[in-house]
């Protein structure tokens, strides 16, 4: 597993977002993490991007990028939310979701990787004819 900078950003601020007493103070780190993250590495588990039809440049760019920010922004809020009403005390907490999400975000961006370059070997097998 290599752990990619984005992932780490983006578990940092989870977890300092977990830190954060007031729910009001959590959403804006949530955002600023997972922004700054986005723009070293997106993130592996993409399920919540929203890749618009549209051949015209800025909706290509920026269509993916506001929806998978806010929608996991929006859900690691809900996480943390519940974190902290666990009986674990919150900074043991905080680095258990923070570092979850290290994990899980750098295990599915390698699979990811792992799926496109399969893809393109496959591509590259079935475009190269064969000689005798």
């Amino acid at each position: 597993m290599k752990v990619r900078s984005g992932a780490v950003v983006r578990g940092v601020g989870v977890t300092v977002a977990c830190l954060a007493p007031d729910p009001s103070k959590r959403w804006p780190i949530l955002l600023a993490g997972f922004t700054g993250g986005w723009f070293l590495n997106r993130p592996g588990l993409q399920i919540f991007t929203v890749l618009p039809d549209s051949d015209e440049p800025w909706k290509r760019a920026t269509v993916p990028f506001a929806t998978s920010v806010s929608s996991w922004s929006a859900v690691m809020l809900a996480a943390t939310t519940a974190v902290r009403r666990t009986r674990l005390p919150v900074p043991i907490s905080a680095l258990v979701l923070g570092g979850a999400l290290i994990v899980i975000d750098s295990v599915l961006t390698d699979k990811g990787e792992a799926r496109d370059a399969a893809k393109a070997a496959e591509g590259d097998g079935e475009a190269t004819p064969a000689t005798s």
